[in-house]
């Protein structure tokens, strides 16, 4: 039987481009990019997740405003439900705490960028939902 775990990301818009952050070399999808976010700890609810992993791996607040989808990825070991919520920065600027680098940007910059598995995801639904 796989684990499953549960996990929160972040959609942080500014001037019309998107916060991603860069994965660490020595972590699970190594350099690649992906929405900031992260796993749930027991008891912790979805908005609080998010918030937390935000200020964990960015140095910035963030209000969690609505959930706007759900995500699933699955590997051989693990299977991954994923959430997402469009966030709005309420204090600080971001810092690479917790991710090699971060950057803002638009969807045509996002697709040339190397995506963690899930994050392909979130941005072929991000395409169909978002005007041009």
């Amino acid at each position: 039987m796989k684990k499953e775990l549960d996990v929160v990301a972040a959609l942080i818009k500014k001037d019309g481009k998107f916060l991603l952050c860069q994965r660490k070399e020595k972590d699970r999808y190594g350099l690649l990019w992906e929405f900031p976010g992260g796993a749930v700890e027991a008891g912790e609810s979805l908005k609080v997740a998010i918030e937390r992993e935000i200020e964990e791996e960015l140095g910035i607040r963030v209000g969690a405003t609505d959930l706007m989808e759900e995500f699933f990825d699955e590997d051989e070991n693990l299977k991954i439900r994923i959430f997402l919520f469009k966030c709005i920065i309420k204090e600080g600027a971001p810092i690479p705490r917790e991710c090699e680098a971060f950057g803002f940007f638009d969807l045509n910059q996002i697709e040339s960028l190397d995506l963690a598995p899930a994050d392909r995801k979130i941005l072929t639904h991000l395409k169909k939902i978002l005007p041009e």
